[in-house]
């Protein structure tokens, strides 16, 4: 009975996970919240990962060192530092899928690489945020992210993440923008 109440209360949780108008947990981590929902709603990873499919990476890093008493998991920091504003330019998205594929694998997932190329001759690639503002991803040709379930992760998506679809809407070259997956970035 006691699973059945806590397997409830994490599809409660993650019913009301939206973090403003239009936005949505984030359906990976939200696996992970349910997959988390037979632990019992007191457990330190349960309340990480709500946090996390929230999108509230600071609020899951304080949360773990007030719950252990002990300094988060590189891992938890290095995600809160791939979501940065300063990661939204050309040259850092190995770095930041790295990062954020160490994280979903610490959570449980099966991240994986999703390179993205463009004609070498026109190497520059833009991303197209929700600002209007178009910053430079690639100078080279080549972008990589991280796909977790049904998102792509990257500096420019945040913690929520987005669809395979939109992303490559918002991703923009001279030439077209084809994609696979690779196994490191």
């Amino acid at each position: 009975m006691r699973r059945l109440r806590v397997l409830v209360f994490g599809l409660l949780l993650l019913a009301g996970a939206a973090s403003g108008p239009g936005q949505a947990a984030s359906p990976a981590l939200a696996a992970t919240v349910v997959q988390a929902s037979v632990l019992s709603a007191d457990s330190i990873r349960f309340k990480l990962v709500t946090y996390l499919a929230r999108g509230d990476i600071a609020g899951a890093i304080v949360m773990y060192e007030a719950h252990t008493g002990q300094a988060a998991p590189a891992w938890l920091m290095d995600l809160q530092v791939a979501y940065s504003v300063a990661n939204q330019a050309a040259g850092r998205c190995q770095q930041v899928a790295r990062l954020i594929h160490t994280a979903f694998g610490k959570l449980g997932q099966t991240p994986q690489y999703i390179a993205f190329r463009t004609d070498e001759t026109k190497p520059f690639m833009v991303f197209e945020l929700v600002n209007g503002k178009s910053p430079s991803v690639s100078h080279n040709a080549y972008h990589v992210a991280v796909r977790a379930g049904d998102l792509i992760y990257d500096a420019y998506t945040g913690p929520l993440g987005m669809k395979l679809s939109d992303y490559l809407s918002r991703l923009h070259a001279q030439y077209p923008v084809v994609w696979e997956v690779v196994v490191s970035p």
